[in-house]
Formats: structure tokens, sequence, C-alpha cells
């Protein structure tokens, strides 16, 4: 049985459809840094008590757009193929809408580093949505847009160690 949902660009270069035929396609549109989380502290204590200075981390929000390719091109066609685009992405919002967060002890195979992720649901106007198919030179296909947030990089290189502080003396 071949995949329902493939991980692929939305169009080609000739403004083709770069989803497959009678499958659905997730594409990362965008990615975004989320500065109203962002952390601010550089310095951190280790448990040898020693304080290691890195970058604070940085927290993404990823546009993910999920499009329905089930068209068979032709004019006249009856609306099966069509019908069936939109049952497949019903199924996508309710996957989502049943389950908007992912954590290790929802999603096991998730990387710890990444700590939890919030999958909701992402509305643009009309012009904006004409914007981007504009943009990416494809014809519109049945497509919906949603934000992955927080998802956090932290390489944490060390730029920096210094002792703390074991007391306070006054010298008279």
């Amino acid at each position: 049985m071949e995949d329902k949902v493939v991980l692929t660009n939305v169009a080609t270069q000739e403004g083709n459809w770069a989803i497959p035929n009678n499958r659905l396609g997730l594409s990362l549109i965008n990615i975004e840094e989320e500065r109203v989380f962002k952390e601010q502290r550089a310095v951190y204590v280790t448990r040898n008590n020693e304080s290691e200075q890195y970058n604070p981390e940085i927290k993404l929000n990823l546009y993910v757009l999920v499009t329905s390719n089930y068209t068979s091109g032709e004019i006249n066609a009856d609306n099966t193929e069509y019908l069936e685009g939109l049952k497949q992405l019903s199924y996508v919002i309710a996957f989502f809408q049943q389950k908007n967060v992912f954590n290790t002890s929802n999603s096991p195979s998730l990387d710890p580093a990444i700590g939890k992720l919030v999958v909701e649901l992402f509305s643009y106007s009309f012009e904006q949505l004409y914007n981007f198919w504009t943009v990416i030179g494809a014809k519109y296909l049945p497509s919906i847009l949603y934000r992955v947030r927080l998802m956090r990089v932290q390489e944490q290189e060390i730029t920096g160690k210094q002792p703390l502080l074991s007391g306070l003396g006054v010298n008279s």
C-alpha cells in the first residue's frame, strides 16, 4: 500500500505540482522565530557549582502546508477524485483536532531535546492565499496550513565558565 501523505515541495520550478496525483503533500513553507517566549538567560549553573555560559535557545514556529492533489486534470471529469481529496484533508483536520500536542509521553519517537510541539490551525485571508499560490507559480489546490509551535534549537556550545561565588567578605 502506498503512503497517502508525502513530504514534498508544493510545486516545481515550472509551476507544476510536485505532489504526486492522489496524494496529500506535506510541505514546510516558512520558519519563524518565536520572540514572545525567547529565553533571556545565558548563564546556567551546573551540578558542580560552576556557571556555564552559552547562547540562549531559539524557539521556532514551523508553518506546514498540507495540500490535496486529487485531481484528474480533465475538465469534464466527475468529482470523485476531488471529493476524495477533501475527505483526506478532513482526516488531517480531525487528527490534529484530536491530538494537537506532541511530547515524549504521547510520541515516544520525538527527540527529547525538542520538548513538546503544539500544532494549531493557521488561517490566512483570501488575499494571503492568492499571494501564496501566485508566488509559488502553481494553480490552487485545496490545502490547510498549520503552525507547529515552539520547536527548540539549542546547541549548548559553552562560551565561558566561571566558578560561583562562595561568600562575601568585607575588609574594613
